[in-house]
């Protein structure tokens, strides 16, 4: 009996690992094998895997890394990480969204201001967009060149990269100056890492990375067509699809101050604001940036090209909604900001809020996640 008992938790281990070490797929989704119809660069792909701790190809140097690397204890603890945000946080936020959004589904545009590199959770809301457009001020920098770095610095990177998705895994976002600091060139370097961690720990796969600049016209091109243009706006852009490679979709990350003065300084990527097509807007963390003055031009933007506006109480105060032209929803429960944001004071929102047929948010998600007085606006256009 004790040596049965000995193999059936061998076989219990051996499950876990293995199912923690697989790319993730939506519960919403049927999961058929097909083939990768879809030409993507390789190489990319299993880097990205590796530095997000799944299970990888072996082009290049990768097929020796596993074992002369820290990697499977990275692995190891990522997978930890993300199985509990799986639990805890993902499968809630999916039903949710199945029951309260509308068209979450659809192919559209996701505009998401303030974003920084958190591609995660966007995607969890909207798995289907054909374009994610995500703004921030961390550096977009690049992917590890992995096959010219000794084994130690190699395992240096896998720890930054663990150290700048803690916020993440605590808080469910990022802090800016703790991002802007792990971010840098001589730790993680840049979003681009981050946004494809995700991209993998979501179920897709990486087609293609291109480093891309917004000139003076707002115009978005591969930087290689830009270089003797001095005043870009530098971002990326990640073309990933699923595993069925039938449909690629993209996302956009732009490092550029979208403040009033920001904008007033950079009219290529005004222009470029100006352009964006009818698009649904995700703003969370947003540092409530958008209540007040010095932030007017990007919240008209995003109540010009908005279908509809799903945030916490951080994105656009209460006060600006038109309710003539939007239909508001309310989940949740309001609490006034903490001491960090004591200047806000939304009585009007407090109000809305004491309405008892508001319902509640099964997850935690934003700036109140120790307290989980977390709330949540949809407001669809009318």
């Amino acid at each position: 009996m004790s040596a049965y008992k000995n193999l059936i938790w061998f076989l219990l281990i051996t499950f876990l690992v293995v199912s923690c070490n697989q790319k993730r797929q939506k519960v919403t989704e049927t999961v058929v094998s097909k083939p990768f119809s879809v030409p993507y660069d390789t190489l990319t792909d299993d880097v990205a895997s590796f530095i997000s701790g799944m299970e990888h190809g072996k082009s290049g140097c990768l097929a020796r890394l596993d074992s002369t690397t820290k990697w499977e204890q990275f692995s190891f603890r990522i997978d930890s990480g993300f199985l509990d945000l799986d639990t805890s946080r993902f499968v809630k936020m999916e039903k949710w969204a199945d029951s309260e959004l509308i068209d979450r589904h659809g192919s559209t545009t996701l505009f998401y201001p303030f974003g920084g590199p958190d591609f995660l959770n966007a995607n969890i809301f909207y798995p289907n967009a054909d374009k994610y457009i995500l703004i921030g001020l961390e550096p977009v920098g690049g992917l590890p060149d992995l096959c010219n770095m000794p084994d130690d610095l190699i395992n240096k990177y896998l720890e930054d990269v663990r150290y700048s998705l803690k916020d993440i895994f605590k808080r469910s976002y990022f802090i800016t100056g703790n991002m802007i600091g792990a971010l840098k060139k001589s730790s993680v370097n840049g979003a681009v890492p981050v946004i494809s961690l995700f991209i993998e720990r979501n179920g897709y796969n990486i087609v293609s990375i291109n480093h891309v600049g917004i000139d003076s016209t707002g115009i978005c091109q591969i930087e290689d067509s830009l270089k003797n243009i001095k005043k870009l706006t530098h971002g990326i852009r990640i073309d990933f699809a699923a595993d069925t490679g039938r449909r690629v979709q993209s996302v956009f990350y732009f490092q550029t101050d979208i403040s009033d003065e920001g904008l007033k300084n950079n009219s290529g990527f005004q222009k470029y604001l100006s352009m964006l097509p009818e698009s649904y807007t995700y703003l969370k963390a947003a540092s409530y940036l958008m209540h007040g003055r010095d932030f007017s031009i990007i919240r008209n933007v995003v109540f010009d090209k908005s279908k509809s506006i799903l945030q916490d109480d951080s994105g656009i105060a209460y006060r600006y909604f038109d309710k003539t032209k939007w239909d508001i929803h309310l989940y949740g429960k309001y609490a006034r900001p903490g001491k960090e944001f004591s200047w806000i004071n939304e009585t009007d929102l407090a109000k809305a809020y004491s309405d008892p047929s508001v319902k509640p948010v099964p997850f935690t998600l934003g700036y109140n996640w120790r307290t989980q007085q977390i709330n949540l606006l949809y407001a669809v256009r009318k």
